[in-house]
């Protein structure tokens, strides 16, 4: 998560409208009471980086790194402990991590709303974010039936091997597990499972939107280390699936934050740097004129707010003046029939076909 661009507070934006004769009515008297305050500045962090008519706002001051995960063979979906303040991907890249090489082999991977489960094998070529509570899981000890990915369940003496000290993409089984009290957890260190059943925590605590700094709850299985994962949290799912053999990649998603909302006036304007201060500070007037009780002030709203949120989309606009690196780039011509055209596969292997076709 992202720390505090700014030095100023939101009572700093109240006390301006306060002392504007068309503005402090909408307030609570004197300005110094959170409401309506912490609501109208509420309204206008969402507009801000939620987007407009002219489509979602994403900020560079409000993007963010997604802390990088390993692929695991045959796994389609991903925990990532204390994960709870995106609200939507950006971009991806992938990384051959054990590649002894100079440079590295790196892949670019597509950004997609929704990704289906399957079962297609390859280099990873798409991802995707989900609900961390509608990612597959396994069951620890459950040898009857393996999980939804064909991967085994963790249970006795079984081995998690790191797969980024690993040349080749290690057998692991699955690292996301519901436990019997329908928690979920994660690998986060890698060994070998106890001979029984570890005890997990009946109520295990995690990192939410309002408090991402929490620690979350672990619970030791062997050598092997599980951390809580919160369940309205955010997982990933990427596309194809990694084969049981193969290079690890390293998935490096990027984002942007979640909009935390404002509890009280002595909280610093978040992630708005200070060059754009004004900019909240005139939308934090237009909402005052929607909530002021004289009709002829609050019938200016309309216009007003209008003009604000065009002047805050130019702003946007002007803040992102280099040229874009993304592209979509055809794999064959528009007239060619070659029996080869199978479809886009991502940007990993952006020809007809998957890897190895030709």
């Amino acid at each position: 998560m992202i720390s505090s661009s700014s030095s100023y507070s939101l009572q700093s934006v109240v006390d301006i409208a306060s002392a504007n004769g068309d503005t402090a009515p909408a307030l609570a008297t004197g300005g110094f009471s959170d409401q309506p305050a912490i609501q109208i500045a509420n309204s206008v962090l969402s507009a801000m980086l939620l987007g407009g008519p002219n489509g979602p706002f994403n900020p560079k001051w409000n993007r963010f790194t997604v802390t990088p995960f390993p692929t695991i063979s045959w796994q389609q979906d991903y925990f990532i402990p204390g994960l709870v303040t995106l609200g939507w991907l950006e971009s991806c890249y992938a990384i051959q991590f054990a590649n002894t090489s100079q440079p590295k082999p790196k892949c670019q991977i597509e950004v997609h709303k929704d990704l289906m489960v399957g079962y297609t094998q390859g280099w990873p070529g798409k991802i995707c974010w989900i609900p961390a509570s509608t990612a597959q899981t396994g069951t620890w000890g459950d040898t009857s039936l393996q999980t939804p990915t064909g991967q085994n369940n963790p249970g006795p003496n079984v081995v998690y091997t790191n797969p980024l000290t690993a040349v080749n993409q290690p057998a692991n089984p699955i690292t996301n597990i519901t436990d019997p009290n329908g928690n979920l957890w994660t690998v986060t260190t890698y060994g070998t499972c106890g001979a029984t059943q570890p005890s997990w925590t009946v109520d295990p605590v995690f990192p939410t939107l309002t408090s991402p700094n929490t620690v979350a709850s672990t619970v030791t299985d062997g050598t092997t280390v599980w951390t809580a994962i919160n369940p309205n949290g955010q997982a990933m799912r990427i596309s194809p699936i990694p084969p049981q053999q193969g290079c690890v990649w390293q998935i490096n998603p990027i984002g942007q934050q979640r909009i935390v909302q404002f509890t009280a006036l002595t909280q610093s304007l978040g992630v708005i740097p200070d060059d754009y201060y004004q900019y909240f500070v005139d939308g934090f007037l237009c909402q005052c004129y929607r909530r002021n009780p004289d009709p002829k002030v609050r019938a200016r709203f309309p216009d007003e707010w209008k003009i604000w949120l065009a002047s805050w989309d130019l702003a946007v606009r002007q803040g992102q003046r280099e040229m874009d690196d993304f592209a979509f780039v055809p794999s064959e011509g528009i007239m060619q029939d070659n029996g080869f055209a199978a479809g886009w596969y991502g940007p990993s292997w952006p020809f007809a076909g998957s890897p190895g076709w030709y």
